[in-house]
């Protein structure tokens, strides 16, 4: 029953406790880390909302693929866009560059624009989303979060047993814990807002030659496939008729051992 009179005071403390930021010294709390702040002055918002911009774009480009991406990405670069995520990949009759694309959200329309004068565009999607809530929320539950940590820290330095170290430990640890969480949605919420997403695809058909070569090449490997498969078939076939018909013609020479010894019987036998 010591450890009733302990909740209670720990609820009261958090409930009633002081509301101050002054920090802990007791050296004890870790201080939870804080995420890199981001530029929010450029951000997509509209008096006081937070938008994220998200947008999707297939692109079959004129001319050759290596170097209309390869400009391209220079051009975006220079426009102060990052590009990441880059991957090459080869279907069937197409070759094609996927990439990662973060801008300024101010700049979001005019790099799609951008992108769009280097080949005929096949699919674009784009996406807004408002997350004020979500953002105004965070920040609420992150400021709650922090005065409740202040709170048990100096509830910590009031501590007398060591049974009340143990409990308000406890408390710290979870605190902290979901109060880093906290920061690292909003963190990423921030890079969100703060830089719009385009993920593009850029495509050319293979030459005809190649799409040939390519046919041929497959209908070889089906060919020699084909033949493997048979031989195999052969090989299984002759592996299992060879013990049967070894059954088989003992099975008939015994039978005809069997016909011959049965007229000898006969004539042998009185009259």
């Amino acid at each position: 029953m010591k450890i009733l009179p302990i909740i209670i005071l720990i609820a009261l403390f958090l409930t009633f406790g002081c509301m101050g930021t002054e920090t802990n010294q007791s050296g004890y709390s870790k201080a939870a880390i804080a995420p890199a702040p981001y530029d929010m002055e450029d951000s997509a918002s509209y008096e006081g909302e937070y938008v994220t911009k998200e947008s999707y774009i297939r692109v079959k480009v004129n001319g050759q693929l290596d170097d209309q991406f390869e400009k391209l990405k220079d051009q975006l670069s220079s426009d102060g866009a990052k590009v990441s995520d880059i991957n090459y990949n080869e279907y069937g009759d197409q070759i094609q560059y996927s990439v990662t694309i973060k801008v300024l959200p101010s700049k979001f329309d005019s790099t799609i624009d951008r992108i769009k004068e280097y080949g005929e565009v096949k699919d674009l999607s784009i996406s807004l989303e408002d997350v004020t809530k979500q953002y105004t929320d965070l920040d609420t539950r992150i400021s709650n979060k922090e005065n409740e940590l202040t709170r048990l820290n100096q509830l910590y330095n009031k501590s007398e047993t060591v049974s009340e170290i143990i409990e308000v430990e406890r408390e710290l640890t979870r605190v902290e814990t979901e109060l880093e969480m906290l920061k690292w949605q909003k963190q990423d919420l921030e890079s969100r807002i703060s830089r719009s997403t385009i993920r593009l695809t850029l495509y050319e058909d293979k030459p005809a030659t190649q799409s040939l070569i390519l046919s041929l090449e497959n209908l070889a490997v089906m060919f020699f496939g084909a033949i493997a498969a048979a031989i195999t078939i052969i090989v299984i076939g002759v592996g299992f008729l060879i013990p049967v018909a070894i059954v088989i013609g003992l099975l008939v020479l015994l039978y005809k051992a069997i016909r011959h010894r049965k007229p000898s019987a006969s004539r042998n036998q009185p009259r």
